[in-house]
């Protein structure tokens, strides 16, 4: 009922099923820092927390959502713009997140990169000032979501000229 989602298609999928060595090889391909949020927010590692802490709280859920948005017609050399459709998305996943808890159920919101909740993340000096508003990455969690979202049945790719971003809400009933 957001009028920020239009645009957005949501789905129902299996949850993830990460295991210790996906965690692993997710965690190299993070501390390589090629979106540049590595050691410095909440929501990525380390700061997210160790490999076991993140695979037990992944393998936690019961249920999870897709929200995927589809950009076309994108300059993938536009940083601020990717940036901002970023963090529209990460709105969007955190407003799915408290929709849910709104009505009682447990909930974790995942999607690309760190949070951009704040625009200065407390990290490493001070806990996070906002908890309940963090979006963590979905590779902390030893999620490939190529693989996953292959296993779902939906085309994954990278395009020339926009780009498709994904977030995903594990969930459990109340």
């Amino acid at each position: 009922a957001d009028p920020a989602a239009k645009g957005y298609s949501f789905k129902t999928v299996d949850p993830p099923s990460p295991n210790a060595g996906t965690v692993s090889k997710c965690r190299e391909l993070c501390a390589q820092n090629l979106c540049g949020a590595y050691g410095t927010t909440w929501a990525c590692p380390p700061g997210v927390g160790t490999e076991e802490e993140c695979l037990k709280k992944a393998t936690g859920y019961s249920k999870a959502a897709l929200i995927i948005k589809d950009f076309d017609d994108v300059d993938l050399e536009d940083a601020a713009l990717l940036k901002k459709l970023s963090a529209e998305h990460q709105d969007i996943c955190r407003k799915f997140g408290h929709a849910l808890r709104g009505q009682g159920y447990k909930a974790l919101p995942l999607s690309d990169g760190g949070c951009m909740y704040c625009e200065k993340c407390s990290y490493p000096g001070a806990p996070c000032r906002y908890p309940d508003q963090i979006v963590t990455s979905i590779s902390c969690y030893g999620i490939m979501m190529d693989e996953y979202l292959k296993k779902q049945n939906i085309d994954f790719k990278f395009r020339k000229d926009g780009m498709t971003l994904y977030g995903l809400i594990l969930y459990n009933e109340p």
